[in-house]
């Protein structure tokens, strides 16, 4: 006779409330290609592509050069133990609600992290450092040789160049060569500086006063006191680090501008944080370049629809509460390619036999096991806004 016998894993039902509650919060998981998957590992081809001629009668056809490669799933566990004190369960006439909760506790926390660990990492894969993948981000802002993608090549900071400026030590006035369109709190980063000392090229300033349309102060904090420049001199470039029509635009364009941009499969998933950026943003028609969703339907930017995921933001590691600079992804959704292994799915222990026997205490757990990995690095623009 066994000493021990536990049920196996039970998968949640996939119109059940966990799976349900993980497709409305993760935008990887509603959106992305599904590869099934029987091991850890799966090698996923990836095609290089295939170029075509036009051929007159007779003429030989041209053997293509494309060269084709693989990306590599491996697979990763999502997981967290429970103990439910077994006095407190049976003083409770609803256990079954009991552990539901429990179970949707954790899909909450699962989606949020799975989607920062996809889209918002911002370093090397490292599972001991909680970054189980190599994140959109992290893709669109590092080299691909075998892709030819060079990096930052798609990837857009937030902010409009202002042109270059000049500084005044009387007044320690900031004076641009056509109007600046700025207001006092917005957020400006010099370029390289010229002569002048008392600011640092590449650190962000804050607009304290506008004396006129070409002219402001700034501030090393928001509201703080006149930042002392000394010695006139001049910056290459000031930044405005806003989200502006310009900035929005450009991300978009670059992703529609290559090769894998495919507008019955393009999707746009961003933070919450950015509806109060493109709320108020209009084209150079005065049209609103962002619309609500109504009765049900998608939230559309430039036609795009849209998902809203508090996992896309920047962070050094996976995390269901990341507070790094929020990040907006446009791309081809089919190029997002999620492994599934298992899950999700849950394990109960009973108290009465189970590995909680000495304790009198009832074991959940709960996991999924996924593998997630970047088609291409083309096939995306990320639009990052500094907090």
């Amino acid at each position: 006779m066994a000493l021990h016998t536990f049920d196996p894993w039970l998968p949640e039902d996939w119109s059940g409330p966990v799976v349900q509650k993980i497709q409305q919060l993760s935008a990887i998981e509603a959106l992305a290609r599904r590869e099934p998957m029987s091991t850890q590992s799966k090698h996923v081809p990836r095609s290089g592509g295939m170029g075509m001629d036009i051929l007159a009668r007779g003429d030989a056809y041209t053997e293509d050069s494309n060269t084709d490669d693989e990306v590599l799933l491996t697979a990763q566990k999502f997981g967290r133990a429970i103990s439910l004190a077994e006095e407190d369960l049976a003083d409770s006439a609803n256990l079954v609600n009991i552990l539901d909760v429990k179970r949707l506790d954790w899909a909450t926390s699962y989606a949020k992290a799975f989607d920062n660990a996809c889209i918002g990492t911002n370093a090397a894969q490292s599972v001991a450092a909680d970054r189980p993948f190599t994140s959109l981000y992290r893709t669109v802002r590092t080299s691909d040789s075998g892709m030819g993608y060079t990096a930052d090549a798609n990837y857009v900071l937030a902010g409009d160049n202002l042109g270059a400026v000049t500084f005044t030590d009387a007044g320690d006035i900031v004076t641009f060569n056509q109007p600046h369109g700025l207001v006092i709190g917005d957020r400006v980063v010099p370029g390289t500086i010229t002569s002048t000392t008392g600011i640092t090229a590449g650190t962000t300033y804050y607009v304290l006063t506008v004396p006129s349309t070409t002219t402001v102060t700034l501030s090393a904090t928001l509201g703080g006191s006149t930042l002392a420049l000394t010695t006139n001199g001049s910056a290459i470039s000031m930044t405005n680090l806003g989200v502006t029509y310009s900035s929005l635009s450009r991300v978009v364009g670059l992703y529609e501008q290559g090769d894998w941009f495919d507008p019955s499969m393009t999707a746009v998933i961003a933070a919450p944080s950015f509806k109060q950026y493109v709320r108020d943003v209009k084209d150079t028609q005065q049209r609103p370049i962002f619309q609500e969703g109504i009765g049900g339907q998608d939230d559309l930017l430039f036609g795009y629809p849209v998902r809203w995921s508090l996992g896309a933001r920047v962070s050094s590691a996976a995390s269901p509460a990341p507070s790094g600079n929020p990040l907006l992804v446009i791309g081809n959704r089919d190029l997002l390619i999620v492994g599934d292994r298992s899950g999700p799915e849950s394990f109960v222990a009973d108290g009465a036999t189970g590995v909680g026997f000495s304790t009198d205490e009832t074991k959940l757990k709960v996991r999924a096991r996924r593998a997630f990995a970047v088609g291409a690095p083309q096939g995306f623009a990320v639009l990052e806004a500094a907090a």
